[in-house]
């Protein structure tokens, strides 16, 4: 997200095709900023691996059916212990770098046998001539400190950097970490495929554009019956033994809606994989063009990446269905929510789809694309030519739309794994593989899919849960034979209400330590750069990339709420200035609505905090009601203040509304209670001495308030108003008889002051 508030002054590196991890705010390793230079960094030059061995065995793999292979895992064994070159920067930051090369290479990538680093650490990799970057990376993106893989960078050279904890102390001194992490580099990724081909390659290029001329990007207007369904899936680079190349598949709902992030692809993408090859495997989500039109770059695409899983079940394609289940490492709820991610739904009955369908997938490891079939499948056994004969009557057989000159799609190597979708949009299989291409014939133009039914619970895959969907997708054995998607942004189909003329958020409601996860407001991290640490007090994500903490009372001397126990923090950018947004949600402005909130800094031992207020009709184009982009901005004083703007000139439009951090080396920057509405500026009741319990509840709720003169309004996820009332006791308690199971939320109205508390009834 680009706020055109203010200019992007230069523009250091040029981010290249696929090296970009787009899940993060990029930023500059600091060896940019600070001038340092590549010479005498400690080089491993890599001896490449044979192009005629490499051209044998991936004829053989292609023949016995295996994923499309790109590159070769070759052995380097070098620890931080024991390679590499540390560094201290001209600001006291502690760095420390190592540099990969190998002849021939079209990209490279390192794979690690630990990558356990300090929270507050980043580590980026780039190439020599830091043209491309990717990064940072933080201890968040492997909290276990297992396996992981970082790449794939276009190019044969590589620099890894690793940034060591700067923090800041209350009296005024700035120190760094210089805990030594665990970095063990097994593996540097020889990428041997591209758009040119490998020499004597078996096949053409792989990757963004390899794909071939007949396949239709999912965003074109054919697609536009599948947009949720394309949420779901993922394009999967896989690694097996000492190989890495392309699959797809899709994140897959179950029978309690609950956001397990199952994802489901097939066997033969990796049936050899071990559990530390799965900690490397990487899904990328929305990979794709925004339109019809291919992109001309990468580096346009808004996608974002995910590192890890872990295997739940299987089928192998040899004698059964060919699936695999897999659970993603580090991937919650929330993170789907960011992406605008869904768990895609399935169909396992055994009847044969009607009404036609489509198959969502990334041929070649290119962008998304979709292919369209509009003739009933039918049963079929799987026995193509990769020596490999499935189990009886376990696919479905499914003949892909021809329409002469139109472009409506096949698949390639690549959209192995994907899913197949029927008229219902829910997936019925998972491709195998089959004789389709934008060349065959309308005979040929066919591919298998393992059914569905058949990975349910068909004993020819195995006779343990560790070979079947059900226990997974239906934990509540419900017996269910199909299951809608699960969107986690909207799980009851509709947006929950707000108050009516008024919004209000206090951070109580967030967990504790979380990095810009604030629902319904939205955050944007202009800066991009890492932020100080406190010294001698540890906290989660101490030393994040981002713009706001959740910040938890009791750790660190003076960092309290104004009221309740959690308060938005942003804390001092390395490389000042910040530039860090708090977006509160599109609000209907009213005559004689204010925006409020509660801001200080966290003492003066720096300085005052800066920040300045913005408003915008569509969270792109913001014009400041206080500060602006050049010279002013507002003091945050030492003690919680609060700050009210009239809205007034504004009725009538829908708005939203910013506070932004644009302190320069300062030190911690808070905000709390925040309010839209008429009653907005006057001092609201802290939300702490509120209490609602039991939470969930079941037969009756007690009220816990500071007087005994309110009106509670219960209002169910449809906005309806479903109970209402008026309190007689400070401690009232309210029979949920005859309320439905679900979220509701309370309404609480004090004189003329209102707070939401959400309660779910059991």
């Amino acid at each position: 997200m680009e706020k055109t508030i203010s200019t992007i002054a230069l523009v250091l590196v040029v981010l290249l095709g696929f090296a970009q991890n787009k899940s993060k705010q990029m930023s500059l390793p600091p060896s940019f900023t600070h001038k340092t230079s590549n010479e005498g960094i400690d080089h491993i030059k890599v001896y490449p691996p044979s192009a005629e061995m490499i051209a044998t065995e991936d004829a053989e793999d292609e023949k016995n059916g295996t994923f499309l292979k790109i590159a070769r895992l070759m052995p380097v064994n070098t620890t931080i212990k024991n390679s590499g070159n540390w560094e201290t920067l001209d600001n006291g930051q502690l760095i420390w770098r190592l540099r990969f090369s190998s002849e021939g290479a079209k990209a490279s990538a390192l794979y690690f046998d630990k990558f356990d680093i300090p929270a507050g650490a980043a580590v980026y990799v780039y190439t020599s001539d830091r043209k491309i970057v990717d990064g940072p990376y933080f201890r968040s993106d492997n909290p276990d400190g297992d396996e992981y893989m970082i790449g794939n960078i276009i190019g044969n050279d590589i620099t890894i950097e690793y940034v060591a904890p700067m923090t800041k102390s209350i009296d005024g001194s700035v120190s760094y970490d210089n805990t030594i992490p665990i970095i063990n580099i097994g593996e540097y990724g020889y990428v041997y495929r591209d758009e040119g081909a490998f020499a004597r390659g078996t096949r053409a290029g792989t990757g963004f554009g390899s794909s071939e001329s007949c396949e239709v990007n999912v965003n074109c207007s054919v697609g536009a019956d599948w947009r949720i369904q394309q949420r779901g899936v993922a394009r999967i680079y896989v690694v097996e033994g000492w190989s890495g190349g392309y699959c797809t598949g899709t994140l897959i709902n179950n029978t309690s809606n609950d956001g397990t992030p199952y994802f489901l692809t097939a066997n033969h993408c990796g049936p050899n994989a071990t559990a530390s090859n799965f900690n490397q495997w990487k899904f990328r989500f929305n990979y794709e063009a925004s339109g019809c039109s291919n992109p001309a770059s990468e580096s346009s695409i808004n996608y974002t990446d995910y590192v890890g899983c872990t295997k739940v079940a299987e089928g192998a394609k040899n004698g059964g269905s060919d699936f695999f289940l897999l659970k993603l490492k580090n991937f919650t709820k929330q993170n789907a929510i960011e992406i605008g991610a869904i768990y895609n739904g399935w169909d396992r009955s055994t009847t044969v789809p009607s009404g036609g369908g489509a198959g969502i997938h990334h041929p070649s490891g290119d962008i998304k694309k979709i292919s369209f079939f509009t003739s009933s499948p039918s049963t079929a056994t799987y026995n193509g030519g990769d020596d490999m004969t499935g189990a009886s009557n376990a696919h479905w057989k499914v003949v892909w739309h021809n329409n002469n000159s139109d472009k409506t799609g096949v698949t390639e190597g690549g959209s192995s794994g994907s899913p197949i979708f029927n008229s219902d949009g829910r997936v019925f299989g998972t491709l195998s593989g089959g004789a389709s291409s934008c060349s065959a014939s309308s005979f040929s133009r066919y591919d298998l899919y393992g059914k569905m039914s058949f990975h349910w619970d068909n004993s020819a895959n195995g006779s343990t849960n560790a070979y079947k969907l059900k226990p997974w997708l239906d934990p509540t054995n419900s017996g269910a034979t199909t299951c809608d998607y699960y969107d986690p942004a909207n799980p009851g189909g509709v947006t929950p209400p707000s108050p009516s003329n008024i919004f209000t958020y206090d951070f109580e409601s967030c967990s504790a330590w979380a990095v810009d996860a604030f629902s319904p407001c939205t955050t944007w991290d202009g800066d991009g750069n890492a932020t100080y640490g406190i010294d001698g007090v540890s906290f989660t994500n101490s030393g994040y990339t981002g713009s706001y903490i959740a910040f938890q009372n009791g750790t660190a001397n003076g960092f309290t709420a104004h009221g309740g126990t959690k308060f938005g923090c942003c804390m001092a950018a390395t490389t000042p200035p910040n530039n860090d947004w708090f977006i509160i949600p599109q609000i209907n402005i009213t005559n004689g609505m204010k925006f409020s909130f509660w801001a200080r800094s966290a003492n003066d031992t720096y300085g005052l905090e800066q920040f300045r207020v913005a408003i915008s009709s569509d969270d792109e184009n913001y014009t400041f009601i206080d500060g602006n982009t050049t010279s002013t901005s507002t003091s945050a004083p030492v003690q919680w203040t609060q700050f009210t703007y009239d809205l007034s000139q504004y009725a009538g439009q829908t708005m939203y509304l910013a506070i932004i951090c644009v302190s320069s080396d300062v030190f911690a920057f808070f905000i709390d209670d925040i309010a839209v509405g008429t009653n907005a500026g006057t001092e609201t009741f802290d939300a702490d001495n509120i209490n609602i319990f039991p939470n969930p509840a079941k037969d009756n709720v007690t009220v816990s308030l500071p007087e005994d003169n309110a009106r509670i309004d219960i209002v169910n996820v449809l906005g309806q108003i479903v109970k209402t009332v008026n309190t007689t006791s400070a401690n009232e308690t309210i029979s949920l008889e005859g309320m439905e199971r679900g979220m509701y939320f309370f309404s609480i109205k004090l004189q003329d002051k209102t707070i939401t508390k959400k309660v779910i009834v059991e």
